[in-house]
């Protein structure tokens, strides 16, 4: 399928229009650095110190995520560019906090305030970006910070990135989860879909709709992402075979059995 499929043709513009700029870095090293510090507590200062209990921290009124630097199994990191360390200024103290956050902790990402949303919305301005990269070959485990190819996360990802300067958490499975904890629009049920939305799939096991149970659509089995255009279709890369980033319709075939969620990551 073409990319006469996106709809709004004349609308497409390239996601640099106006000043955006592709691979933009939006953290500074200070940045993170100031934020290590504030999460270990200045450990220079506390050298051979054991960490503080969180009996200590409780009965200090601390919270013990800001002030344990103890790394155990299952705990989740952050690194520069993660979405969770990316986080507004003006937003910096919404967890009364001054600013600090735990390790782990989401943060909600904001289209760049100075960006002009597209006639009819932001949601434009994605499919805009997201029809620039049509025909982008398949790499599976692409490079995060190379749009030359991509896998299916790195390609939505792009999208909002190149489009209005948010980024989006790097796997599909990640996504989805930032869509059920922030999304103000999610939904289980595809014919919700609205243009611009993230779509979520588990993985390909054939033609037939017994072949993907209720009771298996989980976030922890998503395998696939997409962005919905509207009238039916999505614009994804699945892979090598298929030919790189292209649209599909999603109705009556393997992507409607195998759809999870679905949501606006702008509402």
């Amino acid at each position: 399928m073409d990319r006469s499929s996106i709809g709004n043709s004349s609308s497409v513009r390239h996601p640099c229009q106006g000043g955006t700029i592709l691979g933009r870095r939006f953290i500074r090293k200070s940045a993170a650095i100031g934020l290590l510090f504030a999460l270990v507590g200045c450990a220079g200062q506390n050298a051979g110190q054991e960490p503080t209990s969180e009996a200590q921290q409780a009965g200090n009124g601390i919270d013990r995520r800001l002030v344990d630097t103890r790394v155990t199994n299952g705990d989740l990191l952050l690194r520069q560019g993660d979405a969770g360390l990316e986080f507004a200024s003006s937003n910096a103290a919404a967890n009364g906090t001054g600013g600090v956050r735990a390790l782990g902790e989401p943060v909600k990402a904001y289209p760049n305030p100075a960006i002009a949303p597209y006639q009819g919305g932001y949601a434009e301005n994605v499919v805009s970006a997201a029809a620039m990269y049509f025909g982008t070959p398949y790499e599976y485990g692409s490079d995060r910070a190379d749009p030359s190819t991509f896998d299916c996360s790195d390609f939505t990802r792009w999208a909002f990135l190149s489009a209005l300067g948010m980024d989006l958490p790097k796997d599909s499975r990640s996504q989805a989860r930032y869509v059920e904890a922030f999304s103000g629009r999610s939904y289980r049920d595809i014919g919700q879909a609205r243009r611009g939305d993230l779509l979520f799939f588990v993985g390909y096991r054939g033609s037939n709709p017994e072949s993907y149970p209720e009771a298996e659509k989980t976030i922890d089995r998503i395998s696939h992402t997409g962005i919905y255009l509207g009238n039916g279709k999505m614009i994804h890369t699945a892979s090598v075979r298929t030919g790189g980033v292209r649209i599909d319709d999603v109705f009556g075939n393997h992507l409607q059995w195998r759809f999870v969620l679905g949501g606006s990551v702008l509402e």
